[in-house]
């Protein structure tokens, strides 16, 4: 399990079943804001679907699914036959001062392992705060250092203005836009592709001459 400060306030870390009730009020407050951008598969509709969710966020996330999981004879019979996948995403709350605030997803691409993709959102309350851009920032330096990722990839529709404002605020460059590539469930939009070399990060956070 995942446990990064971020700074004195905020805290980005692996999502776990007793998270799952403060994970559904969460996004009941905010479904209807999400779910034009958030494909309706990753918002639990339901406390139940919530709880099986943030336990497979918990079991992804360990070393031995199978004996975590002995650890809670109450679980989801659903995850009767679990099956990690073979490298699972990092999927992880946002903490502010304690409370559950948003999500935050960084996954290895399966064909580019040293590829990784971020995705995230927040509760409507908390944006425009820069917790989104720190925990990104934040992530991006411990990803590096420890999963040897040497390159990351931040996708949205073009449409999603704060979604696109994080990478770019961030010195990530517009690798492409796709026309009709962002499908949402009913939504269709056209999908812009943000990245980033990890070379050129640490040079931008030494403040080194960028290479062009």
């Amino acid at each position: 399990m995942l446990a990064l400060p971020i700074d004195e306030d905020i805290l980005v870390g692996t999502l776990h079943p007793d998270d799952a009730e403060d994970l559904f009020q969460l996004l009941e407050r905010n479904r209807s804001r999400l779910r034009p951008w958030i494909h309706p598969s990753a918002l639990p509709e339901t406390a139940m679907a919530a709880r099986q969710f943030t336990m497979e966020c918990f079991l992804n996330s360990t070393e031995n699914p199978m004996v975590a999981m002995a650890d809670y004879p109450d679980y989801d019979q659903k995850l009767d036959h679990f099956l990690p996948p073979l490298n699972p995403a990092m999927e992880m709350g946002i903490w502010v001062n304690g409370v559950l605030t948003g999500e935050i997803v960084l996954g290895r691409l399966q064909d580019i392992f040293t590829t990784a993709e971020i995705g995230y959102w927040i509760d409507g309350e908390s944006e425009g705060r820069g917790i989104i851009t720190r925990c990104v920032s934040a992530l991006t330096d411990y990803a590096i250092e420890n999963m040897g990722i040497e390159r990351f990839v931040i996708g949205c529709a073009v449409d999603n203005l704060r979604s696109r404002a994080v990478p770019e605020r961030l010195g990530y460059r517009l690798l492409e836009i796709i026309p009709a590539g962002e499908i949402v469930g009913d939504f269709v939009y056209d999908r812009t592709v943000f990245g980033m070399q990890s070379e050129e990060w640490l040079e931008r956070k030494e403040g080194l001459p960028q290479r062009v």
